[in-house]
């Protein structure tokens, strides 16, 4: 049987939804279900000139896309594994999220050691939101993919997948981060492994919404090479968080690097 690797939106049924600029694809890295070995599904975004939906935390506006699973019985899903985000841009607000094409993946964590079914068909529920010169939301709308159950099976969708996997940003151990509170500003330092020779971009995403997206990040680099960045704290994010969750963009020389973080607020006992 071949697979249906993709969806799309436009299969949706409800007419509500028929104006959304949004098109959504469920696809697999997989030709089929093998018993007992995880996968991965992923969501396929592809945004029209102009338009942006959002990530996991959006910043100033905005809200993320989320997924409710109807899984085959026994299957369970892991979390979305969100590429790097970019500044967005609604309503003159600076945002965190995506344009053009984007894969959002999820994990098949728990594939059950028997399957009785010679197919197995699985089916997201996603809500979004699309904006560019207005904001178009989306709720619940179902997009399914059904794979056969196979003894052995091959990658599919292989070049899509490793080009947004290698977006997903990753902790970094050779780059050093520290963190403190100033008033209404957060100080981040960052040290790189080694001297920047190009005159770097920075720019910090912040990911429980500690910072404001919208305002400015001044940027400075010390006599001793690090990068010091100052962010302006949100009112409505988390008054006392321990710690500084986000992603740490540098771009020179024409390639960027996201780089995963979370450093411990100076101060902030261990846990």
């Amino acid at each position: 049987m071949r697979p249906l690797f993709v969806v799309p939106f436009a299969l949706a049924s409800s007419s509500a939804f028929a104006a959304n600029p949004l098109a959504v694809q469920l696809v697999a890295d997989t030709t089929a279900v093998v018993p007992g070995e995880p996968f991965t599904l992923g969501l396929r975004l592809q945004h029209p000139a102009g338009w942006h939906t959002y990530w996991k935390h959006p910043g100033a506006v905005g809200l993320a896309t989320t997924v409710k699973w109807e899984l085959p019985p026994n299957f369970r899903a892991g979390e979305i594994q969100w590429p790097a985000p970019r500044v967005v841009t609604m309503a003159g607000h600076q945002a965190q999220g995506y344009e053009g094409e984007v894969l959002l993946m999820i994990p098949m964590t728990t594939v059950p050691a028997t399957i009785s079914a010679k197919e197995a068909t699985f089916t997201a529920r996603v809500s979004w939101m699309c904006c560019g010169t207005t904001c178009e939301p989306a709720a619940d709308v179902p997009v399914s993919l059904t794979l056969p159950v196979a003894d052995a099976a091959a990658p599919a969708n292989a070049e899509l997948f490793a080009k947004f996997r290698a977006l997903v940003p990753q902790t970094d151990s050779a780059w050093k981060t520290s963190v403190r509170r100033d008033g209404d500003i957060v100080l981040l330092t960052v040290k790189p492994p080694s001297p920047s020779g190009a005159a770097p971009e920075i720019r910090f995403f912040t990911g429980d919404g500690q910072i404001d997206s919208d305002s400015p990040q001044k940027f400075e680099t010390s006599k001793t090479g690090d990068f010091r960045l100052s962010l302006v704290k949100s009112e409505f994010g988390p008054a006392a968080a321990p710690s500084l969750p986000g992603v740490f963009a540098i771009s020179a020389g024409g390639e960027t690097h996201w780089i995963a973080i979370d450093p411990r607020y100076s101060g902030c006992a261990a846990r």
